[in-house]
């Protein structure tokens, strides 16, 4: 059994902690937490030994899963490095790129594996895109949520749309040459609502919007091809696909003509399917993904350099952001 210590009980600590406990072949070995209660109620519900301090967690496990808040993850995650154990650690990987570039080459020197926890590359809607040659020329994405105090503690860049930076950065495997940022703070003092513009070197553009502000919630991220247009949406897990083809014999097994585009000898067949992955609780895949990639050791599918990347482009937004704040004060 692999032992995986759990620092951090707290809300989203105590559902790491749910699903670790019903994965096979890992022993939950102790949990940490500064907060009293927050450990009492990991032993009240789930029966798991409270290690006496930091150190004591570490000794007692292979690996450790970090959910504390973002301010704590260099100061934790160096002291599990130095221990050797691989790392889980919640988004973003730290709170600034200089604390996650210094993380991530102490472990690289270290050899220790770290894997972020950017829970949507995981989700069933982003999960059927395996397989599929998707080459999009425009992306846009609205990641939209109601009032939630728990992450108002920093811009709504890092709280909400460094889900979207991550999956942009995957489709695109490269890093935007120009960004074009706004955002305001509404009921906070960080940013509560941003949109940016990001310009790849390949031509790829991207539309995000990210609010915590908003009276519904969405989750959703559309790709434009040249003769694709597929819809994702982050809440339903669901991933529509509208394609173009010169005729019926162009229409792949599983999709249905729906109508037809374009006029004479341009005209073409417009199909529509819908793609599909196996269903699964995400959090629960990724800490699967988490327990394989330390057992066989091999990479991680979120390593800590995607998670760095992430952070750059969020950190590179908020400063955009500011830059422009300061022409009008």
């Amino acid at each position: 059994m692999l032992k995986i210590g759990l620092i951090g009980c707290g809300y989203l600590g105590s559902r790491h902690l749910k699903h670790l406990c019903k994965l096979d072949g890992i022993e939950v070995s102790a949990v940490w937490d500064n907060s009293l209660s927050a450990r009492d109620k990991a032993v009240k519900e789930f029966s798991i030994p409270v290690a006496s301090s930091l150190k004591d967690l570490i000794n007692k496990s292979d690996a450790v899963d970090i959910v504390t808040p973002t301010s704590t993850h260099c100061k934790i995650g160096l002291e599990v490095v130095n221990a050797g154990l691989p790392i889980f650690v919640e988004k973003p990987i730290c709170a600034t790129f200089i604390e996650g570039e210094r993380l991530l080459q102490e472990a690289e020197a270290a050899g220790v594996m770290i894997q972020v926890g950017h829970i949507e590359r995981f989700n069933r809607a982003f999960r059927a895109l395996n397989g599929i040659a998707v080459q999009p020329r425009f992306i846009e994405a609205h990641r939209l949520s109601f009032w939630n105090p728990r992450g108002g503690d920093v811009a709504v860049i890092h709280d909400l749309m460094i889900h979207d930076l991550d999956l942009i950065l995957t489709l695109a495997n490269d890093f935007p040459i120009q960004i074009h940022a706004s955002g305001v703070a509404v009921v906070s003092d960080s940013i509560d609502i941003a949109n940016v513009r990001l310009e790849f070197s390949d031509g790829l553009v991207a539309n995000v919007t990210a609010s915590r502000i908003s009276v519904k919630s969405m989750r959703k991220l559309r790709l434009f091809g040249n003769r694709e247009y597929i819809a994702l949406d982050m809440n339903k897990g669901t991933c529509e696909y509208l394609g173009v083809g010169a005729n019926d014999s162009e229409i792949p097994m599983g999709a249905e003509a729906i109508g037809e585009i374009g006029l004479d000898d341009m005209q073409r067949v417009l199909y529509e399917r819908l793609l599909t992955a196996e269903e699964g609780d995400a959090l629960q895949l990724e800490l699967a993904a988490f327990r394989d990639a330390v057992i066989t050791g091999s990479q991680p599918p979120v390593s800590g350099n995607d998670g760095l990347k992430a952070l750059k482009l969020a950190e590179m937004i908020v400063s955009d952001i500011e830059v422009h704040q300061q022409k009008f004060l």
